[in-house]
């Protein structure tokens, strides 16, 4: 036996295939094939880094051995401590007992009495992972058997019970979670409730990422007491500048329920496509242009809403509205034209058939950009719309609107006035073609409109500096002259029958914005504090004058302020000389001063609408008050509230209270809520359900969670 012992540092390099094993030490012991290391021993191999109180390596075996205090560093991955490690170099085995383990990347930690581990595999028996703080875990998942491989950076557990402050609060059989941040396809985290009218609910979605530029999800769900169904969502990027969705979705009824609640459907069923590219005629037609080109499409298909409501679980979320907007815009833009295309499709809910419903299939638009001349005196722009109204059953109909308008401008007094003078030419033209619907004219004839206005503005911007302040202020006045107005065919045959009922079937195509001699008045006051603006107000007021009488129009005016740095005050509010009478108003007052946040809100509308069977403006009054509040305890509880008030209904349509408790590692939540929730039947009306709520939120950081919800009433 031969013993060698030095003070300083001693390096022994060895090499395993093409690998190289080095072991660092201030006191080595050489005893035939095995060298022990003491004294601080560190060993080098691959992307790992091995320390102990004792190290040996047996260079017959390819054997290492570690004893006391040892750590365990493998590249940025993760960090392991343990009382004795044997690792097999040749085999790539290991054998560790006890094994503590750090992911750096998750912050994840993982304890268990020992680790096997062979290759990128490392089957661990009987321990405990957690995200919290390892000296004293607010929460942890106990187990009886895990595995984790390192190479796919994923974690299995097996008879997994959640542990909160040590008491049990959940067990699932199987659990499992990444330790990184890449996409990979596995089961989500479910979501799940109790409501006393839908029974227990269950939703578990299913993820698939075979390749990095698509995904699927696929989210079958059952509540015991009304019916089951799935939802399914396909996401893509096919090109750097462009990403889309397709989702589907089916739900059947459960017999019982849809006759309880006089359902209009047993099954509900539609599907939604969303797709955005950047650059479509660069990538897919390879034409370099100066300008920029987009597509967007946004397209929905359902038969009725509750294929969109049957998505959450959240009730108080629920879309009760009958109209489904399908749209797709194409448009090419440079530094002078802009050219787009536009369709628009419309799916009435609340209607047995869409047939007759008028879609806009397509629009054709081209825009000249405004052009200056003689020193920006004269300016010139060009617009031009033509549009194909379709609808499988009625007449149909092609419309072109164009517009120039010619603007003469000019400083005045020494640039303290702006005078300007603007010819606006108009033409509208209309074409026929298809088959009338029931109750239409069968003698619709190609119409023309023309009509040239003139407008002459004077405005000024006045600006006085203060010690502190800077104020800002912008009156303006212009008076329109309708001027020169040309009807022929349908536009002439119709258009005392469409201002006098604009509800009539004749009319669906006549959409003339006829401009009547019009003076306007404004008046905008800013202020700027240090640079910032602070204040804003908006005043306008129209006087009109048509062929039948004069009137005031509404007296608007446009208030935001900040009051300071936590409060803000916005102000709408809309006057109407004829009523006497406030048809519009809007108050919000908010307050934030990083702690409390708080705010209260009102809307107030009474407003004429034409009704069809009066034939003649009713008013239309509501009126709506919100309040919200939240308040930062510390750093870890949040409480908050809401609340919603129908004052015309005299009902209150929704509140909330709730807290938030988060940390590094946990968020826990509660809300109560009541909401009062739209119904849809057979007969297409809208009856109001009362529904009260608690939520609970648990989320285990980093590893996720879910939002439990239990419904208290019908």
């Amino acid at each position: 036996m031969h013993k060698f012992y030095w003070i300083s540092l001693i390096t022994s390099a060895l090499l395993l295939g093409d690998e190289r094993v080095e072991l660092l030490g201030t006191v080595v012991d050489v005893n035939g094939s095995v060298i022990t290391a003491t004294g601080n021993p560190v060993v080098l191999y691959q992307d790992q880094i091995l320390s102990a109180d004792e190290l040996s390596y047996d260079r017959n075996t390819s054997v290492i051995e570690a004893k006391g205090a040892i750590n365990v560093f493998k590249g940025q991955q993760y960090h392991v401590i343990s009382d004795y490690t044997r690792v097999d170099l040749l085999n790539e085995t290991r054998y560790t007992r006890p094994y503590y383990m750090f992911d750096q990347d998750s912050s994840v930690w993982m304890s268990t009495d020992e680790a096997q581990s062979c290759k990128n595999e490392i089957d661990l028996s009987n321990g405990t992972v957690s995200g919290c703080d390892s000296h004293d875990p607010l929460w942890k998942i106990r187990f009886s058997s895990a595995d984790y491989n390192t190479e796919k950076m994923w974690v299995n557990l097996y008879n997994a019970r959640l542990v909160v402050e040590d008491i049990p609060v959940f067990y699932l059989p199987y659990f499992g979670y990444p330790t990184d941040r890449s996409r990979r396809s596995g089961l989500l985290i479910p979501s799940f409730g109790v409501s006393n009218t839908e029974g227990f609910y269950y939703q578990q979605p299913v993820y698939f990422a075979p390749q990095n530029w698509w995904d699927a999800e696929l989210r079958p769900q059952i509540r015991t007491s009304r019916g089951s169904g799935m939802y399914a969502d396909f996401r893509f990027v096919d090109t750097p500048s462009s990403q889309g969705s397709i989702k589907m979705g089916y739900f059947k009824e459960q017999a019982q329920y849809a006759a309880d609640y006089d359902l209009a459907n047993n099954n509900h069923y539609g599907y939604d496509v969303n797709y955005r590219h950047a650059a479509p005629l660069r990538e897919w037609f390879d034409l370099d242009l100066d300008g920029e080109s987009g597509l967007y499409v946004d397209g929905s298909w359902m038969n009725d809403v509750d294929y969109l409501n049957l998505q959450h679980t959240d009730q108080t979320q629920n879309v009760t509205s009958n109209q489904i907007l399908s749209r797709i815009n194409f448009f090419y833009n440079s530094e002078d034209n802009y050219f787009g295309t536009y369709l628009k499709h419309y799916q009435y809910l609340d209607r047995p058939s869409n047939e007759q419903t008028i879609q806009t299939l397509p629009s054709l638009h081209y825009h000249r950009y405004l052009e200056s001349f003689f020193r920006d005196h004269i300016m010139i722009s060009a617009d031009a719309m033509v549009t194909n109204f379709y609808r499988p059953d009625g007449e149909r109909a092609v419309k072109g609107d164009f517009t120039i308008p010619l603007t003469f401008q000019t400083p005045l007094v020494d640039e303290y006035l702006d005078l300007s003078y603007t010819a606006t030419a108009f033409s509208n033209v209309i074409g026929f073609y298809g088959n009338p619907q029931s109750g239409d004219p069968t003698d619709y004839q190609e119409g023309v409109y023309a009509h040239l206005d003139h407008t002459l503005s004077l405005s000024s911007t006045l600006v006085r500096p203060y010690e502190s302040l800077t104020h800002v202020i912008n009156p303006s006045i212009s008076y329109t002259a309708a001027g020169t107005r040309l009807y022929n065919g349908y536009y002439e045959n119709y258009h005392d029958v469409c201002a006098e009922d604009p509800t009539n079937i004749s009319c669906q195509y006549y959409s003339l914005n006829e401009p009547s001699d019009t003076l306007s008045l404004g008046l905008n006051n800013y202020l700027f504090e240090s640079g910032k603006q602070f204040f804003v107000d908006r005043l306008s007021q129209n006087f009109r004058y048509d062929d039948q009488r004069n009137y005031y129009g509404e007296l608007q005016n446009e208030l935001e302020w900040e009051i300071s740095s936590a409060v803000s005050y916005y102000n709408q509010t809309a006057y109407n000389h004829d009523r006497n009478r406030i048809t519009k108003e809007q108050n919000t007052l908010r307050y934030n001063d990083g702690i409390v946040t708080a705010g209260v809100s009102h809307y107030y509308t009474d407003e004429l609408k034409y009704d069809t069977t009066q034939l003649r403006d009713v008013p239309v009054y509501a009126s709506y008050w919100t309040a919200d509040a939240a308040y930062q305890y510390n750093r870890q509880y949040r409480f908050f509230g809401l609340l919603a008030y129908d004052y015309r209904e005299d009902l209150w349509k929704r509140s909330e209270i709730g807290f938030l408790h988060s940390q590094r590692c946990l968020d826990f939540g509660i809300r109560y809520v009541q909401n009062r929730r739209p119904m849809l039947t057979n007969l297409n009306t809208s009856n109001s359900v009362d529904d009260s709520y608690i939520f609970i939120t648990i989320i285990l950081k980093p590893l996720g969670g879910s939002e439990f919800n239990y419904k208290l009433n019908n």
